[in-house]
């Protein structure tokens, strides 16, 4: 038993460091993109977050993941493999073509797929799937239209403001930035954690004294990932999709924090990353169309699409051939 959870630990650890080079890659180029944060303390933001902010602000969305996509009485270890098979390759496709890609997205599709494969289809929780997948569009959609809105009223109530400004929009940032890994770590952070709470459950291992080492080794993982393989995804979200400017940056930042913290207490995982993506180009949009590269925004947009398909689809294919090898 032990053999099989610690086998299991390597698997998940395998996600947590692509989660590191996607999704840290995404806030690093975020937090610095206008230079007032140094890279090494947006690192050590981002790894305070992964371990902090789960057991600081809960861990209802870990619970949702765990237990209310498919009955936890009902999961089986090769289901998890399969779900963790599935989201690594698919990400590692998108690490691959340099594109940052939605792991939630991912992770939730390839979750329904091995459950699928697994023949729980009557045992889905359909009403909560409909919430989940509903709650990260909204985030999406709400992301890009606070930005846009904000900026708009910014503008008009600062018409008078001098370039002064900009030094109070850097100083606000600091905080944004602490907002937006504290939210990640309590909603984003907690896909490679469910996935080491049902595999506890299932093998009988749960504690929370486990929980509180989980934490602590995924966010050396995913700053490991992050330090080596995001300097791609880092410069698409920081500095392709749009020329940033503090104050563009303050409310991109603040706009999806207040998102993902506020999704993190319903118990509904969201993607800070896309979320924070959108934030950027609504800014952008709402101050000056002509600064959003989108043609970057479009090549995100339709791998966002795709995904939860393609996920499906490939975890049910590789959770079926792992029930047939092994169940």
């Amino acid at each position: 038993m032990n053999l099989a959870y610690y086998g299991f630990v390597l698997a998940a650890l395998s996600l947590q460091l692509l989660m590191g080079a996607n999704d840290g890659g995404t806030l690093l180029g975020s937090i610095v993109a206008t230079n007032i944060i140094r890279p090494v303390w947006a690192v050590v933001l981002l790894f305070i977050s992964i371990v902090v902010a789960p057991l600081v602000i809960g861990t209802a969305v870990v619970t949702t993941l765990g237990n209310r996509i498919a009955p936890l009485s009902s999961i089986r270890m090769e289901m998890l493999y399969g779900t963790v098979a599935a989201t690594v390759l698919w990400v590692w496709l998108a690490q691959r073509l340099r594109s940052p890609v939605s792991i939630s997205y991912t992770f939730v599709g390839a979750l329904l797929g091995s459950a699928l494969a697994a023949g729980l289809s009557g045992s889905i929780h359909r009403q909560y799937i409909v919430e989940i997948l509903g709650g990260m569009i909204l985030a999406i959609v709400a992301g890009f239209v606070l930005g846009f809105v904000l900026i708009k009223v910014i503008n008009m109530a600062g018409s008078r403001a001098t370039p002064r400004a900009n030094h109070w929009f850097k100083l606000l940032q600091v905080f944004s930035s602490v907002g937006l890994v504290l939210g990640y770590g309590a909603n984003d952070a907690a896909k490679t954690l469910s996935l080491l709470y049902m595999a506890s459950v299932v093998l009988g291992r749960a504690s929370r004294q486990a929980t509180i080492a989980n934490t602590t080794l995924l966010g050396i993982v995913f700053i490991a990932g992050t330090l080596f393989l995001g300097g791609g995804v880092a410069q698409t979200s920081g500095f392709r999709l749009m020329k940033s400017s503090p104050k563009t940056v303050f409310l991109a930042q603040g706009v999806t924090a207040s998102l993902t913290l506020l999704f993190a207490r319903l118990g509904i995982p969201v993607s800070s990353t896309e979320s924070l993506n959108m934030a950027l180009v609504g800014t952008g949009a709402g101050e000056r169309p002509g600064c959003v590269r989108w043609n970057v925004v479009t090549h995100l947009m339709l791998a966002w699409v795709i995904t939860v398909p393609a996920s499906i689809g490939l975890s049910w294919a590789i959770t079926t051939g792992i029930l047939y090898l092994f169940g």
